[in-house]
């Protein structure tokens, strides 16, 4: 049974994650802005990512071997803290002190965990033609050179800007960000693998008003724009996007490439996981990396009667779904880089 904290807003936005057969016209207008949400590394260009600025290499006999079982590192209670962390922030829609301070909090950690960031800042047009501030963070860990094929798990971390009820995003703006946060601990562990890997932190993913081609998923479409523009769209092997997560059920869009789910899928045999379909194709942040040529997907519990809700909250989080999560992930990235 839906909540009664469910608004237009919110019942709005739950239908249309359900379009097919977007054709992303990319109609928007984006213009390069200004963050400010502190003093962070790398924000002077939009276009200017770790990707482009190399950090100081170390050889191969200076970084501590593969880590065997890399997976097994990701720790469920710790991804969980850190979830409950992100949602005391509050309601973060984009552009609010809350979405700044949030993510000053995401450089701080990160940094913290030897990873380097840089902001990717842009306005875009609001269906009142009004222009919004959003800004994406992009992770690299810092000690190791970026690889010429990566792949990119990344989350959005705003919430809806509804004034009908308080949604702070437990599940979808917090816990998907948190898992992310874990695996870049974990990944520092390994950074030969944390190499082929950029984390992606993605602002403007709720609608103004109702999800459509023109309104929400407004990082991830701007993100994808920019890969197209600079043609770097071959440079990455994967894009694994995360919805909200950490409720009992672990699904992925039917409308993701097929190959890449079918490698989730083995990868999730392989540790005895539950990973199935939705029964619905989704317009998630999945989306415009496929309208750019990359191979992506989205996880998510596809069934959650408490996305876009009041009833969000950090009580209905669990442990053991967020470490399934990592799990999955970091044995699929583990296993698509020995392979190649």
């Amino acid at each position: 049974m839906r909540s009664a904290g469910v608004g237009k807003h919110g019942n709005g936005y739950a239908r249309a994650r359900s379009a097919f057969g977007i054709v992303w016209l990319l109609s928007l207008f984006f213009f390069v802005s200004s963050c400010k949400p502190g003093n962070t590394p790398g924000s002077a260009d939009s276009r200017d990512t770790p990707m482009d600025r190399q950090p100081p290499s170390s050889t191969t006999s200076e970084l501590p071997p593969h880590r065997e079982k890399i997976w097994t590192d990701f720790n469920g209670t710790q991804a969980l803290a850190e979830a409950k962390a992100l949602a005391e922030f509050g309601p973060r829609p984009s552009g609010s002190n809350a979405n700044k301070l949030l993510r000053q909090h995401l450089v701080d950690r990160l940094t913290k965990l030897g990873w380097q960031t840089a902001e990717q800042p842009f306005k875009a047009h609001a269906p009142d033609g009004k222009d919004a501030d959003f800004c994406n963070l992009i992770a690299r860990l810092a000690r190791i050179p970026a690889s010429p094929k990566r792949i990119i798990i990344g989350a959005h971390f705003d919430t809806s800007g509804t004034q009908e009820f308080r949604d702070v995003g437990a599940s979808d703006g917090a816990a998907n960000i948190a898992v992310l946060v874990e695996l870049a601990r974990v990944l520092a562990l390994d950074p030969q693998l944390a190499g082929h890997v950029e984390l992606l932190f993605l602002d403007g993913d709720a609608p103004f008003k109702e999800l459509n081609l023109n309104d929400g998923l407004f990082g991830s479409r701007f993100y994808s724009q920019m890969l197209r523009i600079d043609q770097h769209a071959g440079d990455l092997q994967a894009a694994i996007l995360l919805g909200n997560v950490g409720s009992k059920n672990l699904n992925f869009a039917p409308n993701s490439d097929q190959k890449l789910a079918a490698a989730l899928k083995g990868a999730a045999g392989a540790l005895n996981i539950k990973l199935e379909p939705a029964n619905r194709s989704l317009l998630a942040d999945h989306v415009p990396f496929s309208e750019a040529g990359v191979p992506s997907l989205t996880l998510l519990d596809a069934e959650s009667p408490f996305l876009h809700t009041a009833d969000d909250t950090t009580e209905r989080l669990d442990a053991d779904s967020l470490a399934k999560t990592g799990f999955l992930i970091l044995y699929f990235v583990a296993t698509a880089i020995t392979m190649q």
